[in-house]
């Protein structure tokens, strides 16, 4: 089995092009917002596994198969002595944005098709049952996840590229 550092390694090279897929995807006005979405999860999954893979010491297996763990990375993140730092005399708005993060976190996990389940079938990367209809991705709008819109999807947004960011730069957990 490779190292746990060869798969943080690997996970976060994939995690940084689809990163990287997702930012040029979502100012596209050409391309349905699945798409998009689609890279986001993808993502922001591989990312988490990358720390987890690197920061602690969860099974492989259990890392491998999972779908979720994006919300709890992103939680640990938020509460990390750098985002700290950054909303020194803050933290009415630290939890605010704490919280509007954790919800965007939790409907970018639900994207994933086994993830959602039959309570959340909306993803961005298979057809569902909509009552006696078959709902497409690409025909559907994801509005809970309107990052145009969202008021905390900028803050969100950052977020997410600040922990690439961290992870590149640093060999130690952000928590």
């Amino acid at each position: 089995m490779p190292s746990r550092e060869a798969w943080a390694d690997g996970y976060y090279a994939q995690a940084s092009a689809d990163w990287d897929m997702f930012r040029e995807l979502r100012l596209r006005d050409d391309v349905p917002v699945c798409y998009a979405l689609h890279y986001l999860q993808m993502a922001t999954e591989k990312l988490a596994k990358a720390y987890r893979f690197r920061d602690t010491t969860t099974a492989a297996e259990s890392l491998l198969t999972s779908h979720v763990g994006f919300g709890s990375f992103l939680t640990s993140f938020l509460h990390s002595q750098r985002i700290h730092q950054a909303f020194r005399n803050r933290s009415a708005q630290l939890s605010v944005v704490r919280r509007g993060c954790g919800q965007l976190a939790r409907l970018v996990e639900q994207l994933a098709p086994a993830v959602g389940g039959t309570a959340r079938p909306e993803n961005a990367e298979y057809p569902w049952a909509d009552g006696a209809d078959v709902a497409a991705p690409v025909h559907y709008s994801f509005p809970s996840l309107d990052l145009r819109q969202n008021p905390h999807a900028r803050v969100f947004l950052n977020f997410v590229q600040a922990s690439f960011e961290e992870y590149a730069g640093s060999d130690v957990a952000p928590g």
